[in-house]
């Protein structure tokens, strides 16, 4: 009776074990990655409806609700994968907010990204989603301020300057355009005067001065965000960063010169003036140096032997093979 008892109570000590669970750890989530995409990226989130979700990898873009279906589209600017490339390279993962845009960066690089650098990439990634959503190119998005200069339609300087940190000069008697990068100084004075200062205008108007002849006209169209007006002082030191904008990229121009200045009042007919020898282009203190985000350096890296190699050594004449070996003479088939 005692060992019935003994087996029975030892039964039910065994079901109730058999329900229990060991304690341990719970499996760690796993890691979030872009929808399709490689975890080396960035995401854009709108934070106010529609919500849209976007995300940046090296090779495409994949856009559409936070809910979902999700399109991918491809870079419409060919540059595109290449800055994408070097950014994801060089900095560590962040997050940064904007009142209508979330970042989040999954870099794979050791440089920590600053202030100004965070707002530079985020800038940049709502240009490269615009451009994937329309379709087509253009540098409209992200206009900070353009700087124009001209007497006629032969002697004309233009400088755009955009939120990402990226300016363009162009002139009527050049053939293409020259492009840099502010330096993260300037930008962040760049972002200063657009987050604070209200739009303005600056120049263009007929003043006694632009109706001298041979005078060159200046104006200015700053695209600011801000609410309080510029005042007069603010207008001058914008309308100067415009101005030496143009002179540095303009010196960046295959070692050219600035374009030289319209004749002076008063030369004789049929002999120009004699410009004066160019200047050396200024010291660049608003711009990157050149080649500073050179997205691909290593790709390009030769590795070459320190000696050639010997030259190859004629072939040896092999011995003749056994009569009772014998090879075809046709292929088969």
């Amino acid at each position: 009776m005692r060992i019935g008892r003994a087996c029975l109570l030892l039964l039910l000590m065994i079901l109730g074990a058999c329900g229990k669970v060991p304690k341990e750890n719970p499996p760690a989530a796993p890691a979030r990655k872009g929808p399709a995409e490689a975890p080396l990226g960035m995401e854009l989130q709108r934070g106010q409806e529609p919500r849209e979700r976007v995300w940046i990898g090296t090779r495409s873009v994949i856009i559409g609700p936070v809910a979902g279906p999700l399109a991918r589209k491809f870079f419409v600017d060919p540059r595109r994968p290449d800055m994408a490339w070097y950014f994801l390279r060089t900095y560590a993962p962040f997050e940064r907010k904007s009142p209508e845009w979330d970042l989040s960066f999954h870099g794979q690089g050791k440089a920590r990204a600053g202030t100004t650098e965070q707002r530079m990439i985020l800038e940049w990634a709502r240009q490269t989603s615009s451009e994937a959503a329309g379709g087509h190119g253009g540098m409209a998005y992200g206009l900070a301020l353009t700087w124009h200069q001209g007497g006629s339609s032969l002697d004309c300087q233009d400088v755009a300057v955009y939120l990402t940190g990226e300016a363009v000069a162009t002139a009527c008697v050049w053939d293409g355009e020259v492009r840099g990068w502010l330096e993260p100084g300037a930008l962040s004075r760049l972002y200063a005067w657009f987050d604070h200062l209200a739009p303005f205008q600056a120049g263009g108007g007929q003043t006694q001065e632009s109706l001298r002849p041979g005078a060159l006209e200046t104006r200015l169209v700053f695209a600011g965000r801000g609410l309080r007006p510029a005042t007069a002082p603010e207008e001058t030191e914008i309308q100067s960063f415009g101005a030496t904008l143009f002179a540095e990229l303009a010196g960046r121009r295959n070692g050219a010169a600035p374009p030289p200045p319209p004749a002076a009042p008063g030369a004789p007919q049929g002999k120009p003036a004699l410009a004066p020898a160019p200047a050396p282009p200024p010291p660049s203190h608003l711009l990157l140096p050149p080649g500073a985000l050179n997205p691909r350096p290593e790709e390009v890296v030769l590795a070459l032997p320190e000696k050639p190699p010997a030259p190859p050594q004629p072939p040896t004449q092999r011995p003749a093979a056994p009569a009772t070996q014998t090879e075809p003479t046709q292929p088969p088939g």
